[in-house]
């Protein structure tokens, strides 16, 4: 028996996603931008996902830019705004996801950090005095969900202080899509960044969404592929697959909640029992239920993690693009978690595909196997 609870990395590929595949709709693509037939038809494939998720997002269908990935969507957006709107600040928070962190840090712009709560939630009086307190042209970076804790920021809070001070607001969305209103999520922002491989799609696909018509800005050369915006032959099938996967998540997004609120209570129960020791970050806030990070003081997390994989069980160690480095998650440690603590967190987050008695089988095996590394109950 596997049981994969490693999902904020990657999820399964859903059904709807492998019918398609297997079928005959995905054979004979070819070069979009060719003229002939079979080239248009591929075109045509590009133009049906980008007609119904610009439905979805209720935007304008140029406003909707095909990546090869999350990370290269919050690339980006922040490459865009900064060349595009003479950005002279950037406003974010410690515990956004490296995509974020290191585009900001490989620029020259000013960069402020906004004040978090224990939990990592956005002091909002401190964030409006900052922002306030800035001259020129600002873009304000927040993750709606944590891809550690499953935190929830107040997006529509922020929203509003940033259309107070005429700052941009960008906010990756990657983990937030099929659990949440991504609608009206959207709504509050002029960027959003999303990433088809974590809602059952294929891997090398992103997506960039913008609120109103944007200037064309280009970071790879060569083409006049994605409304002149990225050069480069498009990902035909990864970008229906992303449409089709979508469509799914966004359908059965209800029970799929439902779902994951009875996982994560469970988990939270269970784990509880096990022992008082065992540090569950952002409890106390307001977070979505499929994300949850577990810190066992005294225990390094790879010695838990391959404990729990020998015996058929996948969870990581936080964000999957931060594997190799050294110091344990950012984000713990922006939560003012020492190195050690840290280093001693894993990550457990559920997909539609997990039930309860998975994690049942979990409890099970987390306790025997903190047992045989003495940790301290």
């Amino acid at each position: 028996m596997r049981v994969y609870f490693d999902n904020a990395a990657s999820t399964p590929i859903r059904d709807e996603v492998c019918q398609f595949l297997r079928s005959g709709s995905a054979e004979g693509f070819y070069n979009p931008s060719s003229v002939h037939q079979e080239g248009q038809k591929s075109r045509a494939q590009i133009s049906k996902a980008r007609d119904l998720i610009s439905e979805i997002l209720e935007c304008q269908t140029e406003n909707i830019l095909f990546t090869s990935s999350g990370t290269e969507a919050c690339n980006y957006i922040i490459s865009h705004a900064l060349h595009t709107y003479e950005i002279k600040n950037v406003l974010y928070l410690e515990t956004e996801h490296s995509a974020v962190i290191d585009t900001i840090n490989s620029t020259n712009i000013n960069k402020v950090k906004c004040q978090l709560t224990a939990d990592g939630v956005i002091n909002l009086a401190d964030f409006e005095n900052r922002l306030g307190s800035l001259s020129g042209k600002t873009l304000v970076c927040v993750m709606l969900i944590n891809n550690e804790t499953g935190l929830l920021q107040p997006i529509e809070d922020i929203s509003k202080i940033c259309k107070k001070y005429e700052a941009l607001f960008f906010s990756d969305m990657i983990q937030a899509l099929g659990k949440m209103d991504i609608r009206q999520a959207v709504a509050y922002a002029d960027f959003a960044s999303f990433a088809s491989h974590k809602i059952g799609g294929l891997h090398g696909v992103g997506l960039v969404y913008m609120r109103n018509s944007q200037p064309v800005y280009k970071q790879v050369f060569g083409g006049e592929q994605e409304f002149g915006r990225k050069a480069g032959t498009e990902n035909v099938i990864g970008i229906s697959a992303f449409q089709i996967a979508l469509e799914a998540c966004i359908s059965k997004m209800d029970d799929e909640r439902a779902n994951n609120l009875i996982l994560q209570q469970k988990l939270i129960d269970g784990v509880q029992q096990i022992s008082k020791n065992i540090i569950i970050p952002a409890l106390g806030s307001e977070k979505d239920a499929s994300i949850s990070t577990l810190i066992f003081p005294g225990l390094k997390a790879e010695n838990v993690i391959i404990g729990l994989d020998i015996e058929g069980i996948a969870v990581s160690a936080g964000a999957a693009c931060s594997s190799g480095k050294i110091g344990g998650s950012h984000v713990l440690r922006a939560l003012e978690y020492n190195e050690s603590e840290a280093n001693s967190a894993i990550r457990v987050s559920f997909g539609w595909h997990n039930y309860p008695e998975q994690v049942d089988f979990f409890l099970k095996t987390l306790d025997n196997t903190l047992q045989g590394m003495n940790f301290n109950f």
